[in-house]
């Protein structure tokens, strides 16, 4: 690899520390993004009344946020131990990924959608901590699923 753009879009997903932790920094993001989006679902509560999302659903959601802040701290510690090689996924593109489970996150009122979504990310991630191409491939597959089924009618 010679370092120019061309040649970054072509290196496989999360095969370098570095690639590692932008997984951990998007993980990260999403944690951001679905503290913001169920605050802005309480609120909208607070002044609709028994329309909007229920205290068990702010309570998953915010669950989920947790854990995926345990999760990418897991992969800032060790990123480079979990490198995984042979994944036929440019870095690119799963970056795209994760860019747009944040957008419909954060534009979507759903919380069943933030929660399929937010489960994804962790299998996600705990596909990677367990360094398995196979399951880092289907779950991928599976968050694209998921974000096909949020698409606007």
């Amino acid at each position: 690899m010679d370092g120019s753009v061309g040649s970054e879009r072509r290196e496989a997903a999360l095969s370098s520390a570095m690639r590692v932790e932008q997984l951990a920094d998007s993980l990260s993001q999403a944690a951001v993004t679905l503290h913001g989006a169920v605050m802005r679902a309480i609120r909208k509560r607070a002044s609709q009344g028994a329309n909007g999302i229920s205290h068990s659903q702010a309570q998953a959601v915010f669950a989920l946020e947790v854990a995926l802040r345990q999760q990418a701290n897991q992969l800032y510690a060790d990123a480079a131990g979990h490198t995984v090689a042979g994944l036929e996924t440019a870095q690119r593109q799963l970056s795209g990924l994760l860019d747009t489970v944040r957008l419909r996150i954060a534009r979507n009122d759903d919380a069943r959608h933030w929660i399929s979504l937010a489960t994804s990310l962790l299998h996600l991630g705990s596909a990677v901590l367990a360094g398995n191409p196979e399951r880092i491939l289907n779950t991928l597959d599976r968050v694209r699923e998921r974000l096909q089924e949020m698409a606007p009618d």
